[in-house]
């Protein structure tokens, strides 16, 4: 297809398989890591068309160094996928327990780090652009469940504010910005009950959903940006 594609996160879980999605498709894709995996440098190696940069996306400067080459290379980005995230495990825990000056890292990287990259872009985005953050159910206030989890849940909900609010910006510039909550995956970040749960989804398969509506957005029904990988909408 020979898209412009950007994905962050993309060294393992559902990043890698975002990326591999894409480069099947035929498409450049800059893939961006904190720490740049085996698999995933291996597979530049195979790949003339997959680029690879080490990124912090909690630092303004990493994003904007890891980020140079790309804007050189290309007029416009047809889709960015803003993955990156990283949950504490030791925050499964009450208010009592919270280690709020800990914990806050997770809105440093699951919200401020998307505005980090949507920024970073946005001189290249323009008509039929797609911007896909990957948020999480986590962050709808209106089907919370949860008990424990305040900064997680507080970093998607943000993050999904942050998607809206950037929405209304590019809009007139034809750009569409959706966010997916990707399932509860099979993956290092969602932990081992994941790995043999009925109700877990691969990271193979959630990436193939959320490619299929991202390269296909009229599927996306009209005044929805928030949804399962499946399609089905989430309430904010």
């Amino acid at each position: 297809m020979d898209k412009s594609v950007v994905i962050t996160g993309a060294g393992r879980g559902l990043g890698f398989s975002l990326v591999k999605q894409h480069i099947e498709r035929g498409d450049r894709v800059y893939a961006y890591e904190l720490d740049l995996t085996e698999e995933l440098e291996n597979y530049a190696r195979e790949n003339e068309k997959l680029n690879i940069y080490q990124c912090d996306v909690a630092s303004t400067e990493s994003v904007a160094a890891a980020t140079s080459d790309m804007l050189s290379r290309e007029e416009k980005i047809d889709f960015i996928y803003n993955n990156a995230g990283i949950f504490r495990f030791e925050d499964r825990c009450g208010l009592a327990d919270t280690d709020i000056d800990a914990s806050v890292i997770m809105i440093q990287v699951n919200a401020v780090g998307l505005l980090r990259m949507c920024k970073a872009v946005l001189p290249k985005l323009g008509e039929g652009s797609m911007v896909v953050n990957i948020t999480s159910e986590s962050g709808s206030i209106g089907d919370n469940y949860r008990e424990v989890e305040y900064m997680y849940g507080m970093s998607k909900a943000a993050a999904n504010m942050a998607s809206m609010i950037f929405q209304k910006e590019v809009e007139k510039y034809g750009t569409r910005v959706i966010c997916f909550h990707p399932g509860w995956l099979r993956s290092p970040m969602s932990g081992k009950y994941a790995v043999d749960s009925p109700y877990s989804v691969s990271c193979d398969e959630s990436a193939a959903n959320i490619v299929a509506y991202s390269v296909n957005p009229e599927r996306i029904p009209e005044g929805v940006y928030f949804m399962e990988h499946t399609g089905k909408p989430l309430p904010w």
